[in-house]
């Protein structure tokens, strides 16, 4: 690779900065890692227009179409986007030639078009200089990266037969009541004894009222009237 000038340097860090933004490293992760569409019309049905996925692939072929421009107008290294930068055209193509023939716009994103292609040829050149990488022994991995866990399937509910027409309609069997709790038993309460002191039982003494005054006179009695 050839030694790139401080202006190009100073692009390339810009970009970087920009691809790693969480809102483009995000999109780009969806397009990369789990973007399977192969037809433009189930894409804009399971994705439409506003839904994330849909402005995932719109951020990643808008990013990729401004680096295409960049690299054209010779702003940045080519091989040096192309180490840097993944560019999925192969894997969206499909869907960007579906919204140039809706939107009748046939040089959208052409810039990450280009790009695109001359990506593919740069990485089939260099695979062929890459050594292929040993296959990975079974016994060594563990299960779980090799073989997909699977849940099994619920049991399925038992089929009841239809009815026949005209058939009585039989009553469910209504289920006992509870039997009554057994009654408690009444308690009795009994009379206390006398309290004693010692040997001796107490002896409860009433007060006698007290005598009349000497000095208080008796109220006159009334006096009868005649009868008639």
């Amino acid at each position: 690779m050839k030694k790139l000038a401080p202006p190009q340097t100073d692009m390339l860090l810009r970009l970087m900065e920009l691809a790693d933004s969480p809102q483009n490293l995000e999109a780009m992760q969806y397009v990369v890692f789990q973007f399977d569409f192969k037809e433009y019309e189930q894409f804009i049905i399971e994705c439409p227009p506003g839904s994330i996925r849909f402005n995932n692939l719109l951020r990643v072929a808008v990013f990729c179409d401004n680096l295409g421009f960049l690299v054209e107008s010779e702003a940045v290294d080519r091989e040096a986007v192309y180490e840097l930068f993944p560019i999925p055209w192969a894997k969206v193509e499909p869907i960007i030639q579906g919204m140039r023939r809706e939107l009748d716009w046939p040089d959208a994103f052409d810039y990450f078009e280009r790009l695109g292609r001359e990506y593919i040829k740069w990485w089939d050149a260099k695979r062929k200089r890459i050594k292929p990488l040993p296959p990975l022994p079974q016994s060594s991995a563990p299960k779980a990266l090799t073989v997909a866990r699977t849940r099994p399937p619920l049991p399925s509910r038992p089929v009841v037969p239809p009815r026949p027409a005209g058939a009585p309609v039989t009553a469910r069997p209504v289920a006992a009541a509870p039997a009554a709790a057994p009654a408690r038993p009444a308690l009795r309460v009994l009379a206390k004894p006398p309290i004693k002191l010692g040997a001796r039982p107490v002896k409860v003494v009433k007060a006698k009222p007290a005598a009349r005054s000497a000095k208080a006179k008796p109220k006159p009695k009334a006096k009868a009237g005649n009868r008639r």
